[in-house]
């Protein structure tokens, strides 16, 4: 007992204050720790009472689990991993900025994809929905072994019950949380290979059963804890002139004011707030620090809460839908059991008719034989009916209604309803949709009990990044839409004129933050697109937002397309990352392009007149050419005309004498040919003449012959030759 006092006297002070802290929150949370705990084995598969299973058991009984509700879990789950909650942050004050904004939101999605926050996130939601709460935690770490930079984590409690969270708060998402202790259960040998120079307790010795002490301390594991508790501080906050808010940190606070040309226009009693932070053991400090941020840096995630006589109770989904499981389970195993168990259908036969045949008529029921033979007489002689088969009793039909209504039952505790047992038949879209969503907002309290705690993990990140993050570096700033781009933060630049200035500075200014909840990026990218298609049959629509239909398209190519039209409209020339609003950019762009228009309209319109003086012009030269071309035409005509005057003389000269040697020529040619003929009359008249004097010859008589006689002789014809 001596050594167990000293050990006692020489602890610190907080590790009396944490182990009292620890007890308290196990008194105040017993219940609904044993219940929850209950809930986790229930949900898991362990759904008979102990001692009717052992009976069952004893009788060699069936125990069938049908376990209807995890499925039931993990449809409020997998809806709220469908619809994850997001963090947004808005500016809140003069010192705020937009740009800044948008560049602290995207911080804040690096770090949650940084350090797996989904995880985080879902853990502690699934413990919510079964048992009633779960926790994640904020952390911060080097980002390697060789950097001064630190890094913003958050990290997953993947066990609730290690956490033991202030009793006394009593907001939804424990922002008012005073303190939190932190256990885990190690090994004494990893401890002393964590921690060599540390009292693992080998030395301790139990003294009474339920002593604090004792319950950290065992003969082979050691409780090793982290506890967060707030330290308040008096402290006069004075107001300056130049509106920032001081606390008298020193002695020296008023001579540096008055060095800086300032002034306290006034001042009022308030108190530092300090989260500290110790990592111990029941016996010592192990480490300890000052949290940067002003909040407890666990956020529990609760499901269902009541007051009931003064003490808070915490459910889940699980919690009253146990009896109606139990309920379902027995019924469907007594369903199952009286069927397994009835008796088989037997043969009803006379004494002595199966004899001979005993094999085959005991095998009946268990072997399906072809033939079954049988003696027509019994074993008196006397003749037996036909063997008959005798039905079993069918299953009871009350156990089988009774299993259909329990469901039921479960489905109306759990809020979750069987699509089949909706209304049906010709309804409208609109009726369908409204049915869905009374279903789910049986438990949308679960995920909007989830929402604030994203808030509150949002406003302690807020609360660290002007902390943390307080150095020029580069960051990955992640889009609303995923896309990471390179950010520098904090970066220290000198202007034209010799100012120092601050670029993306997120340690200044005061910011908050608001949830957006709903359908996630991609679900909201496909009803854009279907809500703008119809629109884009228009042209001047398309022409002004052509590109964003294309770039909340998924397949390849679309941010192609997307980039091509956006470079043909000066409306999607909008710089993100400028210090120009959005809005701003868009009135300037259609400044620009009505400028750009009136400029293209006035190098048209000079464009006409000159193209007008031009063709004047061309009109005039024209002109003159043809003028030209007709005086030219009509001299060459005259000279024309005159050629073929003489031309026509020379040829009338020339065509007269032709004439005359060509009459000349026909005459002469027209003599040959009479001459011709002449010539071959009289060559045939000679030779008629020789024939006449042949045939005179020949002692004819010329006088009685007429045909003898000469012929008269054509006028104008030449004398015969002699």
């Amino acid at each position: 007992m001596a050594d167990y006092q000293a050990q006692t006297s020489s602890a610190d002070s907080r590790i009396n204050e944490a182990i009292k802290f620890w007890r308290l929150v196990n008194e105040a949370d017993s219940n609904n720790r044993a219940e929850a705990l209950n809930d986790i084995k229930f949900a898991a598969g362990d759904q008979w009472p102990v001692e009717i299973q052992n009976s069952r058991n004893v009788e060699a009984r069936p125990c069938l689990t049908i376990n209807k509700i995890d499925s039931y879990i993990r449809q409020v789950t997998n809806q709220q991993r469908q619809q994850r909650p997001r963090i947004k942050v808005h500016a809140v004050n003069n010192l705020a900025d937009y740009k800044i904004a948008q560049i602290i939101e995207g911080i804040c999605r690096h770090i949650e994809v940084n350090s797996n926050a989904d995880t985080a996130y879902d853990t502690a939601f699934d413990y919510a929905v079964r048992m009633g709460w779960g926790y994640w935690r904020i952390n911060t770490r080097y980002t390697s072994e060789d950097s001064f930079d630190q890094e913003i984590y958050i990290d997953t409690i993947d066990n609730p019950f290690t956490v033991y969270f202030d009793p006394n708060s009593l907001l939804p998402d424990g922002s008012d949380a005073e303190r939190c202790l932190i256990t885990t259960v190690l090994d004494k040998k990893v401890f002393r290979e964590m921690y060599p120079s540390a009292d693992d307790g080998a030395s301790f010795v139990q003294r009474s059963t339920g002593d604090d002490t004792a319950s950290w301390i065992t003969k082979e594991d050691i409780r090793l804890a982290e506890f967060f508790y707030i330290e308040r501080e008096r402290a006069k906050l004075y107001l300056l002139s130049d509106g920032t808010r001081h606390f008298a940190d020193s002695n020296t606070f008023f001579e540096r004011v008055d060095a800086a040309g300032l002034t306290v226009i006034d001042e009022r009693e308030s108190f530092r707030k300090a989260v500290k932070w110790v990592k111990m053991t029941a016996l010592e400090v192990l480490e300890e620090k000052t949290w940067a941020g002003k909040y407890i840096p666990v956020v529990p995630c609760y499901g269902a809460q009541v007051i009931v006589d003064d003490k808070r109770k915490k459910y889940g989904l699980v919690r009253f839908a146990k009896d109606p499981q139990r309920m379902y389970n027995f019924w469907r195993t007594s369903m199952t059991e009286s069927i397994a168990l009835a008796p088989k259908a037997k043969w009803l036969l006379a004494e002595g008719q199966d004899e001979g045949h005993e094999n085959e008529w005991a095998l009946a029921n268990i072997k399906s034989s072809p033939v079954l033979r049988y003696k027509q007489k019994d074993i008196e002689g006397v003749p037996a009916p036909v063997p008959t088969r005798l039905q079993p009793e069918p299953p009871p039909v009350g156990i089988m209604e009774a299993a259909n209504a329990i469901s039921a039952d479960l489905q109306m505790v759990l809020g979750i309803l069987d699509p089949n047992q909706l209304p049906s038949g010709n309804i409208s879209g609109k009726a369908l949709a409204g049915q869905q969503n009374q279903v789910d907002l049986s438990n949308f309290h679960f995920y909007d009990n989830m929402t604030r705690s994203i808030r509150h993990t949002g406003k302690i990140i807020l609360d660290l990044i002007p902390k943390i993050y307080d150095t020029q570096r580069v960051m990955r700033i992640i889009g609303t839409d995923g896309q990471p781009s390179m950010e520098t933060i904090n970066e220290q630049k000198t202007t034209d004129g010799g100012v120092q200035a601050v670029l993306n500075d997120v340690t200044v200014g005061e910011y908050d933050v608001v949830m957006d909840t709903g359908p996630g990026f991609m679900s909201k990218r496909q009803q854009a697109v279907d809500a703008m298609m119809p629109l884009m049959a228009k042209p001047e629509l398309f022409n002004v937002a052509g590109d964003l239909v294309f770039r909340n398209m998924d397949f390849p190519g679309a941010d192609v397309i997307a980039d091509r039209l956006a470079a043909m409209n000066p409306l999607a020339q909008i710089d993100e990352k400028s210090d120009v609003p959005p809005q701003v950019q868009m009135e300037l762009a259609q400044a620009k392009k009505a400028v750009q228009d009136m400029q293209n309209q006035m190098s048209a319109m000079q464009l006409a007149m000159t193209q007008r003086a031009d063709i004047e012009q061309v009109k005039q030269d024209s002109e003159t050419r043809r003028e030209l071309m007709r005086q030219t035409a009509k001299a060459h005509n005259s000279e024309l005309m005159a050629e073929v005057r003489v031309n026509d003389q020379n040829t009338r000269s020339i065509t007269s004498q032709n004439k005359t040697e060509i009459e000349a020529i026909v005459q002469l040619m027209l003599h040959r040919m009479d001459t011709s003929r002449l010539l071959e009359e009289i060559e045939r008249r000679n030779a008629d003449q020789a024939a006449y004097a042949q045939i005179a010859a020949q002692d004819i008589d010329l006088g009685q012959n007429p045909l003898l006689e000469p012929a008269p002789m054509p006028q104008g014809a030449p004398p015969m030759a002699q």
